[in-house]
């Protein structure tokens, strides 16, 4: 029966184990192959169904779609579904390369999985809104982009632990009169494609004139061609704005009209359990050895940006 194990019918009767004996088991455990261990997250899934039922049920479990864990371990690559366009988490550098925030999170995701970085294939999103689509068809494993957990997202998709803080922000440049949002009202603002953003500005700015671009990063561009007085994005990407053009731009920090105080997480296709239990495991990993706060504080500066949870004390 896959991912049960077999256990001697009188343990207490097994002699005392010698020296010798511990270390040969000590060998055999290091030795474990990497896809058993993995698949064994699925354990309290289908294997535990199958313990607890009859032939049916057995059956049934059997038949049930293979999770998408095993998928990722047999096909031997993680697909990952990203964008090219967001400033600080997913561009390409002056070599051409894929890099960033969500770059560096996915590649440690896919280490973990297969033991090598560099087996992972990015699917890059002209924009946002191929991201839940991408998922619901199975067409990427997991997406890794800026990804805002909103009502409407959580009902068609399942989402990991949060990796990075992010309210939606007003950038604008450091000379300018603006300090708080409603000093931008009749004011022209860019900011990415998608009629939820666009509601967000105008819920606390409602006179602002809004103009839409395919995404971040063309909406960006236009704001420093003086297009507009203010580029909306999130605060994470925010940072990375303000840190790569000194002296240039700067944040409305408005406690008093926050805009969409919210998170980034993993997108996972809904009710693939095993594959969602995998990857919070990982966040959690990332979270006791370092890693995490080294992507914050290379690409964000600090690491105050950390949601809660991975704050509490080990």
């Amino acid at each position: 029966m896959a991912g049960a194990e077999e256990w001697p019918a009188d343990a207490g009767s097994d002699p005392e184990p010698t020296g010798q004996d511990t270390r040969a088991a000590s060998v055999k455990d290091e030795a474990m192959d990497r896809r058993h261990m993995l698949t064994a997250l699925g354990g309290v899934g289908a294997g535990a169904v199958v313990l607890a039922a009859g032939p049916a049920q057995e059956a049934a479990a059997q038949a049930a779609p293979q999770s998408g864990l095993k998928r990722i371990l047999d096909r031997g690559k993680l697909i990952v579904g990203t964008r090219s366009t967001t400033i600080g988490f997913g561009f390409k550098d002056a070599k051409g390369e894929l890099v960033g925030f969500d770059i560096d999170l996915a590649k440690a995701i896919a280490k973990g999985l297969l033991g090598d970085e560099t087996k992972i294939e990015f699917e890059v999103f002209p924009g946002g809104a191929e991201r839940v689509p991408a998922l619901v068809s199975g067409r990427v494993d997991i997406v890794v982009s800026q990804f805002s957990v909103f009502e409407s997202r959580a009902q068609v998709l399942d989402f990991s632990l949060p990796y990075c803080n992010s309210d939606f922000s007003a950038i604008v440049k450091a000379s300018s009169p603006y300090k708080k949002h409603k000093d931008l009202n009749v004011k022209v603002a860019t900011t990415g494609q998608g009629d939820e953003l666009k509601a967000l500005i105008i819920g606390a700015i409602p006179e602002a004139k809004v103009e839409m671009y395919p995404n971040f990063s063309d909406s960006f561009t236009a704001f420093r061609q003086g297009r507009a007085e203010a580029f909306f994005n999130d605060s994470a990407p925010a940072r990375y704005i303000v840190r790569e053009f000194p002296g240039q731009f700067r944040v409305i920090l408005d406690d008093e009209n926050r805009i969409d105080v919210n998170q980034y997480s993993v997108g996972i296709k809904q009710g693939d359990q095993v594959l969602l239990n995998y990857v919070n495991w990982a966040l959690t990993r990332m979270r006791l050895d370092g890693r995490l706060e080294v992507i914050h504080k290379r690409w964000l500066e600090s690491a105050d940006l950390i949601p809660g949870w991975a704050r509490m004390p080990i």
